[in-house]
């Protein structure tokens, strides 16, 4: 196990805090995205059969 840790190549700090704003700002849009869905489809059921 210790040889194969060894072969991984560890990303530096910078590359480290870019991929987590990268990850971070990904789930906020997929978030804002479901999140505008859900309200949509929520008010289209209300319309339909409330």
């Amino acid at each position: 196990m210790v040889a194969e840790l060894r072969k991984v190549i560890w990303p530096t700090r910078k590359e480290l805090i870019t991929y987590t704003w990268v990850v971070i700002v990904f789930v906020a849009v997929v978030t804002a995205i479901v999140g505008v869905y859900d309200l949509v489809f929520t008010r289209l059921v209300l319309q339909i059969f409330g």
